[in-house]
């Protein structure tokens, strides 16, 4: 078979598309930069929580102390509180403004089994996200409408909270929860355990995690609707699901907006997701950097953008990620689940999205969430992902699946896991429902070989790939086309032999 004739078709479509992916990724590195974010500033004003009444000595509930001193450094106009070593168990400590945990290296604050105060009644929005997302109250501490508010140093363990719904009248099942805040400092802290959550964060400006240790938890940090965040020099590992979570809920009645996210130099381990958007998805996402991240666990996805509740997903940008051990390295899904207060609600849109110098190895099945699975990038017939980008993305499967998967038919589902849409048709990349792909400088492997298409395009519109190599690309099965637009295929030894005709 002689190659068909991509050159015109090529400099038409093809060279202006990566010449705007080009000026596009320009954009992008430039912001691959720490952030100007302001961290909160305290007057040099000491109270010490022993004075106040704490003990510290790991039996006695310090609860009421430690609001004590809260309320005399707030009631002065702010300062620091400082706890000295010791274990001092709590719960529900109530947080205010312009207050300064300082906590010596062999302090902990630690969340006591019971005692803590009563979920805060939602009945109008709790239906739209899980009883852990709706409620803040039941917390080792938690706080609303903070200005200036930082944890320094020491531990904070979540103890005796729980990582499901807090059933008890009295339980706990978060560790740090703030509804409302602005210039939020967690340094240099270190969580041996948490909860549900050991961060539930929402409607925040101007957080900063620098430098955080967490060992044991469900989720570690849950942004929902907060603005202008760092998240750099971290350590997440033990959790059971997501390290990193990018998500928008309506717990609060309203549509949050998320943007200006940054997250560099961390290492992230997850039973589930390490970098997510989502599940929840009430509020639209924009302007979100993520770079020189380590991947040593995640047993549904690695990098995952889900829109679920009708969100808006955009300007999305990935750099110089390594991962291993993960179940599905880049999964990306619009569904039509719609969980939100909104009126009139729509499907929601994942576009102008850049994914480059990816590393991803051993890709191994989930211990709870199904089969290792190819990268997936799945839109919608009403709604297609529009304007991704993959560069120098390189991917190893184990390869030798089950020949008869190459005839799947992923179903539409409304479920965000990545076993939701079933077994894919491709061992390395299945993308349907996309106007705007582009792949450059790509590379899939195999440990064993692979007896399914690598590629699988379907209902796409303008794909380009550029210098991309697969195992064996004279297979006429190498890549597959079903209803495909606009390709445009160039210094891709092998492939340009199975190169789609305009439409198929």
């Amino acid at each position: 078979m002689k190659p068909l004739p991509c050159h015109d078709r090529w400099m038409n479509g093809g060279f202006r598309k990566l010449l705007i992916v080009g000026l596009l990724c320009l954009r992008a590195n430039a912001e691959f930069a720490p952030p100007a974010i302001p961290k909160p500033e305290f007057p040099n004003r000491m109270w010490e929580v022993r004075d106040c009444g704490a003990t510290g000595d790991g039996k006695t509930l310090d609860t009421a102390a430690i609001n004590s001193a809260i309320d005399k450094c707030h009631a002065a106009g702010g300062g620091s509180i400082h706890f000295s070593r010791g274990k001092y168990l709590a719960a529900s400590i109530h947080l205010k403004s312009n207050v300064c945990f300082r906590l010596d290296a062999e302090a902990a604050i630690v969340g006591a089994r019971q005692g803590y105060d009563a979920p805060e009644p939602n009945p109008q929005f709790g239906q739209f996200q899980d009883f852990g997302h709706s409620h803040f109250h039941n917390a080792v501490m938690w706080g609303e409408d903070l200005d200036n508010f930082a944890i320094i140093g020491g531990k904070v363990n979540g103890g005796g909270v729980t990582q499901g719904d807090a059933a008890a009248p009295d339980a706990g099942d978060k560790v740090i929860a703030i509804r409302g805040g602005k210039n939020l400092l967690f340094q240099e802290l270190t969580h041996d355990s948490g909860g549900h959550f050991v961060y539930l964060l929402n409607n925040c400006d101007n957080v900063t995690l620098e430098r955080v240790t967490i060992k044991r938890t469900r989720d570690a940090l849950d942004l929902m609707g907060c603005r202008n965040v760092a998240v750099c020099g971290c350590n997440f590992t033990g959790c059971v699901d997501d390290t990193l979570g990018i998500k928008s809920d309506y717990a609060l009645g309203k549509k949050l907006v998320t943007e200006n996210i940054f997250a560099w130099d961390n290492y992230f381990e997850s039973g589930c997701n390490a970098l997510q958007f989502g599940s929840e998805t009430a509020g639209d996402f924009r302007h979100v950097w993520i770079w020189n991240i380590k991947v040593g666990r995640a047993l549904k996805a690695g990098i995952g953008i889900t829109s679920n509740d009708g969100a808006l997903i955009e300007d999305v940008h990935y750099r110089n990620i390594t991962m291993k051990n993960v179940a599905n390295p880049i999964f990306m899904v619009v569904t039509r689940r719609l969980r939100t207060g909104e009126p009139g609600a729509k499907v929601g849109v994942i576009r102008n999205v850049y994914i480059a110098d990816v590393t991803c190895t051993e890709v191994i099945a989930g211990t709870y969430h199904g089969p290792a699975n190819a990268a997936t990038i799945s839109g919608l017939p009403e709604s297609a992902i529009e304007n991704i980008t993959l560069e120098n993305v390189k991917i190893t499967y184990k390869g030798a699946e089950d020949p008869q998967e190459a005839s799947a038919r992923p179903k539409y589902s409304n479920g965000y896991a990545p076993n939701a849409m079933g077994i894919r048709p491709a061992s390395g990349l299945f993308a349907r429902q996309v106007h705007g792909l582009t792949l450059k400088n790509c590379q899939i492997d195999y440990e064993k070989p692979t007896v399914k298409p690598v590629l699988v395009f379907q209902n796409v519109r303008e794909l380009a790939l550029e210098r991309c190599k697969i195992p064996n690309p004279e297979r006429t099965d190498a890549i597959r086309f079903d209803d495909v637009e606009g390709v445009a295929i160039r210094e891709c030894p092998g492939l340009e032999y199975n190169a789609a005709p305009s439409k198929r």
